[in-house]
């Protein structure tokens, strides 16, 4: 059952501390509790997660999700397989909160620590100006104290506000010129920054009706486009496809790959294709690292294919 309130959450976290294992590794899948609260059981998390991965050094890399109730509710099920995933997210949670609490997960050394953070700020009019600010001082400290980490900042997710939920507004004017800096900071401080917000956009710029609940929060269809982000940046990352790479691949007229060679050619979508049916087809391997191959190519930011769309998928070339 996933949990519908906080204290439900709450209760199933605290079994699973008890049971030794981690909320976000289990196989299943809250009246508001206080913040104490929530920074007791992420503290009792992260030391879990500690201990697991000191007994067993050739456990799988360890990514930490850092925010607010939009990280906090990330289904389980939807985080991308092949990694432990801490969950570091409270609801309502601002950037000013975020980084008074970065020593949580002080034990650990994650592979890659992924941000999203601000629009609480933006909630209770914070000035874009201070949530810089705040976001240079989180970045300096997680720089300094996890040379080795990537840290990777998500762009502010766009909102449908006010809804017949939430009476209150933020402005998705205010939410672009936010990402726009935020954008430029990260660059300029070498870390990594993932523009992900068009991915929930509609024609006019608001957040997909289908994708939240509430005019903020993510439904199930949104919280998998974000799945989709994460699990094209987490291979694009380990097979080294940077940006450079990703501009010569839609452009090329072929590419090599496990000792063969491949050209590139049109394809109607048909009934019944999916993107991972299409890419065993064409490739012989449905793994995610090959399925973004066409996904790059084709710029997909989802698995879903219409039928009758045209795209371009690889062909070997005969010896």
């Amino acid at each position: 059952m996933i949990p519908k309130t906080g204290i439900e959450m709450y209760q199933k976290r605290l079994f699973a501390i008890y049971k030794s294992q981690i909320y976000t590794n289990l196989d299943s899948e809250i009246d508001q509790l206080n913040y104490q609260d929530w920074l007791d059981i992420l503290k009792q998390e992260s030391d879990l997660i500690h201990d697991k991965i000191t007994k067993n050094p050739d456990s799988s890399p360890l990514n930490i999700l850092l925010g607010d109730s939009l990280s906090m509710w990330f289904p389980n099920n939807l985080l991308p397989s092949g990694t432990l995933w801490l969950n570091q997210g409270i609801s309502g949670d601002t950037t000013s909160g975020i980084l008074k609490r970065l020593d949580i997960f002080a034990k650990n050394n994650p592979n890659n620590i992924y941000i999203l953070a601000g629009i609480n700020d933006l909630k209770r009019q914070v000035p874009v100006a201070e949530i810089l600010e705040n976001y240079q001082k989180i970045l300096d400290y997680l720089q300094y104290n996890y040379p080795d980490t990537r840290i990777l900042v998500q762009s502010i997710f766009p909102t449908q506000l006010p809804s017949e939920t939430l009476s209150f507004s933020i402005p998705n004017s205010l939410i672009k010129e936010l990402n726009q800096n935020l954008a430029q900071q990260v660059n300029d401080q070498g870390n990594i920054y993932l523009d992900f917000h068009q991915r929930f956009t509609n024609t006019q710029g608001n957040l997909r009706s289908e994708l939240t609940t509430d005019g903020l929060h993510l439904s199930l269809e949104g919280y998998k486009v974000w799945q989709f982000a994460l699990k094209q940046t987490e291979s694009r990352l380990s097979k080294n496809r940077d940006p450079d790479y990703q501009k010569w691949l839609q452009k090329s007229s072929g590419f090599p790959l496990d000792g063969q060679s491949y050209n590139w050619v049109s394809y109607r979508v048909k009934p019944g294709d999916t993107l991972e049916k299409i890419t065993l087809k064409a490739l012989g391997r449905e793994d995610f690292d090959y399925c973004d191959l066409i996904a790059i190519r084709n710029q997909l930011t989802s698995d879903f294919l219409l039928i009758n769309d045209q795209i371009e998928i690889p062909q070997l070339i005969a010896k």
